[in-house]
């Protein structure tokens, strides 16, 4: 991990422990930051829908090794989402997941 990078995992500490969201993953709580992802509409038979997706960031060190994968469940709120993308760069201490209600 770089300066930089380490510099934003430390900030991102801060940003967990004031405005963190706990998330389940594995049975273990964790914190983290959930917020809609882009909006998507799709248009289905009937009309429109909305995308449900959430984007989770979490720090790489609070995670269990190995961390969650693709189609992977974290519970948010109670409700059960799929991870259905992931996003790390190399040597960053912050992941995020791109999730969907399942």
């Amino acid at each position: 991990m770089n300066a930089i990078q380490a510099a934003a995992a430390e900030a991102f500490v801060e940003i967990l422990r004031d405005a963190g969201v706990p998330v389940t993953i594995g049975g273990k709580d964790y914190q983290a930051m959930v917020s809609p992802s882009g909006l998507a509409v799709d248009l289905e038979e009937g009309g429109f829908t909305q995308d449900g997706a959430l984007t989770v960031r979490l720090l790489v060190a609070h995670l269990p090794t190995p961390p969650p994968a693709h189609n992977d469940t974290i519970l948010i709120g109670g409700e059960r989402h799929k991870i259905e993308e992931i996003n790390r760069k190399p040597g960053a201490g912050i992941i995020e997941y791109r999730v969907a209600r399942r």
